[in-house]
C-alpha cells in the first residue's frame, strides 16, 4: 500500500495564499485582516493523525470550491465598500467577545430574538459596536449591520479556521454562529432604537 505523502509548511502557505489571492486580491480589504489570513496556514505534523489528513482534504476543497471563493470574496467586496466609505472594519476581538458573552446569557435566560427583553439586549450590543467604530445608534446604521452580519455569517468561514485548528493542532475555537444567529434575527425584529 503507498504511503500517503504529508503536505508541507510551502504546500499549506500555497493553498491559502492563492485562496486569498483570488478572494481578496485586487480588493482594499481590512489590511490587518488579509495579513491574519496569511500567517494561520495549515502546518500539518510529520506523522499526522486521520483526523488531521481529513481536515487537509476538507480544507482543501473548501478553499476551491467556488461557491465558498464567491461568498468569501462577496465577504472582501463588502469589507473595501465598508473602507471606502471611511467606516473602520478592523479586527474587533472585544465586541465579538460581547456579543458572545451577552447572547449566551439571553438564550440561558429564554430570551428569544423578537421579544422585548431582547431589544435590551440588543441596545447594550448596538452600544458595543458604536462604541468601537465611531457610529451613533440608528435605524440607518441597524440596516448597515445587519447586512454586515448577514454577509459575515457563514457557517463555512468558522469550518475554514476549525480545519486549521485541527490540522496544526491547536483548540478548535467555539463556533460564533448561535450568537451571530440570534443577533442578526433581533436586529431583523428590532430595527430602530
Amino acid at each position: 500500500m503507498p504511503r500517503y505523502v504529508t503536505p508541507s509548511a510551502e504546500d499549506g502557505k500555497r493553498l491559502i495564499n492563492d485562496f486569498i489571492d483570488e478572494t481578496f486580491g485586487d480588493l482594499d480589504a481590512n489590511p490587518d485582516f488579509v495579513a491574519m489570513l496569511r500567517t494561520v496556514v495549515p502546518e500539518m505534523p510529520a506523522d499526522p493523525s486521520p483526523e488531521q489528513l481529513g481536515a487537509w482534504a476538507e480544507l482543501s476543497e473548501l478553499v476551491r470550491d467556488a461557491d465558498f471563493k464567491a461568498r468569501v470574496r462577496r465577504m472582501a467586496e463588502h469589507q473595501a465598500a465598508e473602507r471606502a466609505a471611511g467606516d473602520e472594519t478592523g479586527l474587533h476581538h472585544e465586541v465579538t467577545e460581547l456579543v458572545r458573552e451577552r447572547v449566551r446569557q439571553a438564550q440561558a435566560d429564554g430570551v428569544e430574538p423578537g421579544s422585548q427583553e431582547a431589544r435590551m439586549v440588543l441596545v447594550e450590543l448596538i452600544a458595543g459596536y458604536t462604541a468601537t467604530f465611531g457610529h451613533l445608534d440608528s435605524a440607518e446604521y441597524r440596516r448597515k449591520l445587519l447586512t454586515r452580519l448577514e454577509i459575515a455569517n457563514d457557517p463555512r468561514t468558522e469550518r475554514y479556521f476549525a480545519l486549521l485548528s485541527t490540522i496544526n493542532g491547536w483548540p478548535v475555537p467555539p463556533s460564533l454562529a448561535p450568537a451571530f444567529d440570534w443577533f442578526t434575527q433581533a436586529l431583523r425584529h428590532h430595527p430602530v432604537p
